[in-house]
């Protein structure tokens, strides 16, 4: 205890030795309750300030969470919402963090998940190649053809031994769903209502049949499927399955149960309806989704070679038609080429089309017929022809009858590029034809060699006498081939009579001198015109000429008078009349 100062001033006055007690007083008391003092003035301060200071909330924040979240989850409940919106938060603002978070995980995940479709996909289509061939394998596809499922489907169902579609981890105490897993190609419903189903089916068998806890429901049939089931202390394995499982399938469920219970016991003890920390099950789950095909049956020897000879066949037969379709369009392009008015400048094929271009002359043979011909189907060929002129030598004169048209009796022919014109025409065709002669492409010059006109025939004919011998009405051998240019002039005439609306009339004339007597000169001169008659009409004439016969004009008069009546001959006359007939022709 410190010492007191005015013990050693006996001499102070009374006011002043009671001021000096309070002090000492004081010191005493500040020494012997300061602590208690501070913590009345710290509880006196936290009651005139009642607001909760942070630090203090921080110290007792964990304890309240788990005091409370083993009540109820109505903390959950209100803190779902923060959490959801800070974890978009966070992802938004920095994925990158997520990603690395979540990658040692998914990153197994998905790459088994890859490599479990690869499997299945190969696995069906191998199952699909084999049987595609091989007579259950076309019954296969008339059963997918009347069930509208694809083929690799309907050989999966019938090589399947049996198949784990899904695998369901389910808390025995509460029957919630811990975690599910499935297969691709399963359909799956919602898995919360199908784990509470199968807690709710073991509850009513055993309620219905009195059995305990320990006597599980191991197995039921629901159509197709088995569902298998293996119970743990804390939780069971429900697996719905395809086809017939062997026994050992039941050992592997056994076996994951067991492994997920070794490592998630505290979680499923004080399981409170979460089943965020049974997420990491997902490998031990997959491990249960096992499949087993029948195995391919093998080959047989005849089945191979079968299968070569109808490869074999159909690569023949494939290259007989290429073989033969290349040997037509080869065929067709050579006679292409040949044919005149034709020019190819491109030509190519394909498999089973083809394409040729080229210059086609109007009068040129058609295309399309020499396609056909070559045994081408004309839709597989595709033709470009732009029209030209050829100036072959038998297109030019093609072209000159096309343009010129000239009757039967007229003959043209090429000589270079000389249209020479032959035989008999009428007057107006061979005006024409020296007009447009030279148009024709291909001809520079026209030449007329021996072409004669109406007039020039009927010049011939007229000119033609035949001589007889005194007193004979026979013709001569030696005037019969006068009679034969007469008739060959006559055919001409009646031709281009015939197509100028015209008809040729021959008149033959007999006479006689003035030897002998006058009725006889007559007669004779009248048998002498017969006679010519006679054998022109011999001759095959058209319709359009008409021969009559008699004595020269004036001979009885002439007769009468005592001159002289003329030769021993008989002369021709032609002419053309309208074919209306305005001019009678009348034998004497």
């Amino acid at each position: 205890m410190p010492s007191d100062p005015h013990r050693s001033r006996p001499t102070s006055s009374p006011s002043e030795g009671f001021t000096s007690l309070d002090e000492d007083w004081t010191q005493l008391r500040t020494l012997l309750l300061a602590p208690e003092q501070t913590q009345l003035d710290e509880l006196r301060e936290r009651l005139d300030n009642r607001s909760v200071q942070p630090h203090e909330v921080g110290r007792v924040l964990p304890e309240a969470f788990a005091v409370r979240g083993e009540k109820d989850r109505q903390l959950s409940t209100v803190l779902t919402p923060y959490v959801e919106d800070g974890l978009a938060a966070a992802v938004r603002k920095s994925p990158r963090a997520i990603v690395d978070a979540i990658a040692p995980i998914m990153g197994p995940a998905i790459r088994q998940s890859i490599a479990r479709a690869l499997q299945s996909m190969m696995q069906s289509f191998n199952q699909s190649l084999n049987e595609s061939l091989s007579v259950r394998g076309l019954r296969w596809r008339l059963e997918a053809w009347r069930t509208g499922k694809p083929f690799a489907e309907v050989v999966l169902l019938h090589t399947l031994r049996y198949r784990v579609e899904q695998v369901f981890l389910i808390h025995r105490k509460t029957g919630l769903l811990l975690h599910h897993v499935t297969v691709d190609a399963a359909v799956v419903q919602d898995q919360h209502v199908i784990s509470g189903m199968l807690t709710a089916i073991q509850s009513f068998v055993r309620d219905s049949f009195g059995a305990s806890q320990d006597q599980p429901l191991d197995h039921f049939q629901v159509g197709d499927w088995t569902v298998w089931i293996e119970e743990g202390s804390h939780a069971y394995l429900a697996g719905v399955i395809r086809g017939a499982p062997p026994a050992t399938l039941r050992e592997d469920f056994r076996a994951t149960l067991h492994d997920i219970h070794a490592q998630y016991a505290d979680a499923l003890v004080d399981f409170d309806g979460g089943a965020a920390s049974f997420k990491a099950t997902q490998s031990h789950l997959e491990g249960c989704l096992q499949a087993h095909h029948e195995s391919p049956r093998p080959a047989g020897t005849f089945k191979m070679w079968i299968l070569a000879g109808l490869i074999l066949t159909a690569s023949v037969w494939l290259g007989w038609i290429a073989y033969q379709a290349h040997a037509r369009w080869s065929e067709l392009l050579t006679k292409l080429r040949a044919e005149p008015g034709i020019v190819v400048t491109v030509a190519r094929s394909g498999w089973g089309s083809y394409h040729v271009e080229g210059l086609r002359d109007p009068l040129a043979k058609d295309p399309s017929g020499m396609v056909i011909d070559a045994g081408l189907d004309p839709s597989t060929v595709t033709a470009v022809w732009s029209p030209y002129y050829a100036l072959n030598s038998e297109l030019v004169a093609t072209r000159a009858q096309s343009i010129l048209q000239p009757p039967s009796t007229v003959k043209l022919t090429l000589e270079g590029e000389t249209l020479v014109a032959t035989g008999s025409a009428s007057s107006e065709w061979v005006r024409e034809t020296r007009r447009l002669a030279v148009l024709v492409p291909g001809i520079s010059r026209y030449r007329e060699d021996g072409l004669v006109t109406p007039s020039d025939l009927i010049e011939r004919i007229n000119r033609v006498v035949l001589h007889f011998s005194s007193g004979s009405s026979t013709v001569e051998a030696s005037q019969r081939a006068a009679l034969g240019t007469v008739a060959a002039l006559l055919r001409d005439l009646d031709q281009v009579a015939s197509r100028s609306g015209q008809r040729v009339v021959l008149e033959v004339f007999g006479s006689a001198d003035e030897t002998g007597p006058e009725s006889i000169n007559i007669r004779l001169s009248k048998a002498r015109a017969d006679a010519v008659l006679a054998i022109l009409e011999g001759e095959r004439f058209g319709h359009s000429t008409t021969i009559t016969a008699g004595i020269v004009p004036g001979v009885k008069q002439r007769v009468s008078k005592g001159e002289s009546t003329g030769q021993r001959i008989a002369s021709l006359h032609a002419m053309l009349v309208p074919s209306t007939g305005s001019k009678e022709i009348s034998r004497p």
